[in-house]
């Protein structure tokens, strides 16, 4: 998990955010670890993070 999260955050800033219209907004991000195992393979967490249209 710890792996996976890190990559998620940079694939965020380093693919989606350079290929959409949005950008990041001046306010905190948030990591969402849900209840159980996160060694499991089928494991859930979200990342939320505040952006605004660039457009």
């Amino acid at each position: 998990m710890p792996d996976a999260i890190q990559n998620v955050w940079k694939r965020i800033f380093s693919e989606w955010f350079p290929s959409t219209g949005y950008e990041h907004a001046d306010a905190p991000e948030l990591e969402v670890y849900y209840p159980g195992d996160p060694a499991s393979a089928d494991y859930r967490s979200e990342v939320w993070i505040p952006v605004i249209d660039k457009k």
